[in-house]
């Protein structure tokens, strides 16, 4: 990332003073830009450029103790770095996320040095206004907008409003956010730093801030969380085809018997999600639950996910998951006449209905913090 700077500021000076910009490299350097296809290695990759193995053995020793190489993945570029005086190998860059790039340098014995540097974006400021027809997916579409930026506004009011079943016709919001570019161009979305969402005739406002003592995070306009301990929803479904009962008729064994759970209807394979902070205490085949995961969040709760057509990497007994964090994949496994999720939660070892369930609210801002988070709320004003 930092080689794409480079050329890009080098670009800038050259179109300054008349000079072509087509194909502009640094004097004295090639760049070549590799694919990583499905399957690739740090290994295969540096030999298809030409990079002896022992040269490669030795960037992967100069490196693991900052970035595991051999966790590069499919679909993204390495930047490799040759001298045109000599032909010899300069640097690797990689990015590991969308915050960090991975730069190995050599080093005139031969050795090779490592270090995850920030990505620095130019980021710019821009808000948004959207009114919905069909859904907020669809409304980013139609408008051409980054639909990242709507996944992150839906998690943002994730808990006060279910994007699934909640969301109607004439439903709007707006959004105040970063975007990020490299070289002019631009890249993706970046921080929402605030937004407004009305729902129902009922109005929702989130603004982000971090304090010297409050989490970083969402807050309403009263300074209270957003966040809850849990979501509304374990995943984005298309309808619930059966709801909590202590009288249903179970379409199986066509004999009446509670239900104690909800069923979210949903193509296999939609991802699932923990609905809160917790560890996991059951995940495998359990019965007629299919492939299912068990999340204790804490002495009052846990829930459950059943019918899995699989786990989510990761995902084993002992295994500590975020809320928000995928834990398998809808599926039929078990006693399921169709692909579903079917979600569980259990108070005290009992089952209780998860739409009727007080949840409990995440921590207000701190108040020494309220007078700066004054100043935010002045600064974006919704």
């Amino acid at each position: 990332m930092l080689y794409k700077i480079f050329i890009g500021l080098a670009v800038v000076a050259a179109a300054a003073v008349g000079l072509s910009v087509e194909n502009f490299v640094p004097p004295n350097e090639k760049i070549v830009t590799v694919a990583i296809n499905s399957g690739d290695t740090f290994a295969s990759l540096a030999s298809s450029v030409g990079i002896a193995t022992s040269t490669a053995q030795a960037i992967l020793e100069g490196s693991k103790k900052v970035y595991d190489l051999s966790s590069i993945r499919a679909g993204k570029e390495m930047a490799i770095v040759f001298s045109l005086t000599d032909g010899a190998l300069k640097e690797i860059s990689y990015d590991v996320d969308s915050e960090n790039e991975f730069i190995a340098t050599s080093a005139p014995d031969g050795s090779w040095s490592a270090e995850l540097k920030p990505i620095l974006y130019e980021v710019t400021e821009r808000t948004i206004e959207g009114m919905i027809e069909t859904s907020l997916y669809e409304t980013f579409l139609a408008n051409n907008w980054d639909i990242r930026l709507g996944l992150s506004l839906a998690e943002i009011f994730a808990w006060q409003i279910d994007f699934a079943a909640d969301i109607q016709k004439g439903d709007s919001f707006e959004v105040i956010f970063e975007e990020r570019h490299l070289d002019g161009r631009y890249i993706m979305p970046g921080k929402i730093l605030a937004a407004k969402f009305n729902n129902a005739g009922e109005e929702f406002v989130g603004y982000y801030f971090k304090g010297e003592k409050t989490k970083e995070g969402f807050y309403d306009a009263n300074g209270n969380s957003l966040q809850k301990e849990f979501l509304k929803s374990p995943l984005q479904y298309k309808y619930i085809s059966s709801g909590f009962s202590y009288a249903r008729v179970n379409p199986i064994t066509k004999k009446v018997s509670p239900h104690r759970g909800i069923d979210y209807a949903a193509n296999a394979g939609t991802p699932a999600v923990a609905v809160g902070d917790g560890t996991v205490t059951q995940a495998g085949w359990n019965g007629y639950y299919g492939i299912s995961v068990t999340v204790r969040h804490n002495d009052t709760y846990r829930t459950v996910y059943g019918h899995f057509q699989s786990l989510a990497r990761g995902i084993k007994v002992g295994a500590k998951v975020k809320q928000g964090q995928v834990v398998g994949y809808v599926g039929s496994t078990g006693q399921a006449t169709g692909p579903h999720l079917h979600y569980e939660m259990h108070k005290f070892s009992s089952y209780v209905n998860p739409f009727k369930v007080e949840v409990p609210p995440g921590e207000p801002i701190v108040e020494e913090d309220k007078e700066k988070f004054e100043i935010v709320k002045k600064q974006f004003q919704l």
